[in-house]
């Protein structure tokens, strides 16, 4: 935005444009960190999902799960950023997500096999989040991002087989049924949607951090500086993926603090997914912070 935000009338922008979605910024993001990654999502048959499927397979991500479909247009997310960066409105259009169906669970079900840690969001309808669920590995760890409080309801009926949940103040509110205004409703609201079946919850809350209940913990964890912040877009994907990586190296790497330094990355990126993002560059952030 080069001013002020204002309704009803036509506002002066600059408009960039790159791939995105919360499934697929992860999926980049763990690529680019140099893990196995598979993606399972659905594109439209136009050049956006054409686009979007050749930059994964270069980064080596198998989208041999991924849906095309000939109804409806690849997904997409238009944010409206203040010059600062942080986000005035997004505009989502989403509907082929509603393609995901019980058939298509059936087709990647052998693939599901494979997979230790499986990320799912809440852009899967509520009865194929319990489908795919269901024909998972007992030992699959599950990482849920609820993308918006109004999808954040579609995991009610799942949470317990959801290992680690990422909601926004806003989700954990709807999830909830709570409002959340200090610091005390937090930690009620976190322990809440752990009573209701997930195995530990991850508030995220902006420039505050997070704020993490895992049952024999609760507790606020300050956010990682950051040289400047571009785009808020992507931070929370790039939260989950650092926190993935971080389980995938096991002891060698602390997967909150892996989240907060990927999370932190992205920020100062213009792209969803910074496309200097590297191993080398995540534990360089993490080693910086250590050292404040």
């Amino acid at each position: 935005m080069h001013q002020a935000f204002q309704l009803g009338t036509s506002n002066p922008v600059s408009v960039t444009s790159s791939h995105g979605g919360v499934i697929r910024n992860i999926a980049e993001s763990l690529a680019r960190l140099e893990c196995d990654v598979s993606l399972f999502s659905i594109v439209g048959e136009d050049a956006e999902g054409v686009d979007i499927l050749r930059a994964l397979d270069a980064l080596n991500v198998d989208v041999s799960g991924v849906k095309r479909s000939s109804h409806q247009p690849t997904a997409s997310y238009t944010a409206i950023l203040e010059g600062c960066g942080h986000s005035t409105a997004g505009l989502a259009n989403m509907d082929i997500f509603e393609e995901l169906d019980s058939p298509w669970v059936d087709r990647i079900a052998p693939m599901l096999e494979s997979c230790g840690i499986l990320i799912v969001d809440g852009n899967l309808p509520a009865e194929t989040l319990e489908t795919l669920l269901s024909r998972c590995r007992k030992d699959t760890k599950v990482l849920a991002d609820p993308v918006s409080a109004a999808k954040s309801l579609r995991f009610l009926k799942v949470l317990g087989q959801i290992d680690v949940i990422f909601p926004d103040r806003l989700e954990a509110t709807a999830l909830c049924g709570k409002a959340i205004e200090t610091n005390r409703d937090l930690g009620a609201a976190a322990a809440e949607i752990r009573k209701l079946g997930a195995g530990s919850v991850v508030v995220t809350l902006g420039a505050a951090g997070l704020y993490v209940d895992c049952g024999q913990s609760r507790e606020f964890i300050s956010a990682m500086s950051t040289k400047k912040v571009l785009d808020v877009t992507g931070a929370g994907d790039a939260l989950v993926a650092g926190f993935a990586y971080g389980l995938i190296k096991g002891e060698a790497v602390d997967p909150l603090k892996a989240g907060l330094a990927t999370a932190s990355l992205a920020l100062e990126s213009r792209q969803s997914v910074p496309p200097d993002l590297t191993p080398g560059s995540l534990h360089e952030r993490i080693a910086s912070s250590n050292a404040l």
